[in-house]
């Protein structure tokens, strides 16, 4: 008899119960669940409730904005969960971009559809926070930047740049262990730094010749005719004999 008593006391049976229980459900949820799944997740107690009973009681504490109705994927149920879509679309975003960065076009792609209207902005707010990070775009690389969840890290362009010298001096009969042997030198010689590139465009030097000459607005062909022409004015023309 005491044992009836004890468990009417502790079951819960109201509506508020079963609400109370769906937020905790979705709370402890690392993503939005459908009605199945979250009626699995239900303590043993509450777990008889009929899938129509659930959805109503799912729908009422969506309306009053408890919790947040999600579009169907990959089943033919609604989903629901304690978080907002922006939420759920910044954990989206952090999974698709573990493996490695991803340009925006190729992230777009790994996008459910539901997602992916709202998926450049709630990006480009995280950026902004510097929950992910844009990075440069690799040497040759016709694509956009990189998004993703650190830093950029300079290891990662130097390793193909690395990849190609080694590639370019084995064609010259160096050997990879002679081409790391020599890198390493390099590098570990104290007063070697990169040559700074080369901007002094090849044009100056004519530019600067043209400069020292003496300006001229006539063109050539015009001051030899002028020349010739006071020639001949001063043989046509002599001198006056002063009178003895």
């Amino acid at each position: 008899m005491t044992s009836s008593v004890e468990h009417a006391q502790t079951t819960p049976s109201t509506t508020s119960d079963l609400g109370t229980a769906v937020r905790e459900v979705l709370a402890a949820s690392p993503e939005p669940m459908t009605v199945s799944k979250i009626r699995a997740a239900l303590p043993v107690a509450l777990r008889q409730v009929s899938v129509q009973e659930l959805n109503d009681v799912l729908r009422r504490e969506a309306s009053a904005n408890a919790i947040h109705e999600y579009p169907k994927y990959r089943s033919q149920q609604e989903r629901y969960w304690d978080r907002p879509m922006p939420v759920h679309i910044v954990q989206l975003l952090h999974s698709n971009l573990e493996e490695k960065p991803l340009t925006w076009t190729e992230l777009r792609r790994k996008m459910p559809a539901y997602a992916q209207d709202q998926a450049q902005t709630v990006l480009e707010e995280q950026i902004g926070m510097k929950v992910f990070f844009r990075h440069p775009r690799h040497p040759g690389s016709r694509s956009g930047e990189p998004i993703g969840i650190r830093e950029a890290d300079a290891k990662d362009y130097l390793r193909a740049e690395l990849s190609g010298v080694f590639n370019r001096l084995e064609k010259l009969a160096f050997s990879q262990s002679q081409v790391r042997a020599a890198a390493l030198d390099i590098l570990h010689d104290e007063e070697w730094a990169p040559t700074p590139p080369d901007t002094t465009s090849k044009k100056e030097p004519a530019t600067n010749q043209s400069a020292e000459q003496p300006e001229s607005n006539a063109p050539p062909e015009t001051e030899s005719l002028q020349a010739s022409h006071q020639a001949d004015e001063s043989q046509s023309n002599p001198a006056p004999h002063s009178a003895s």
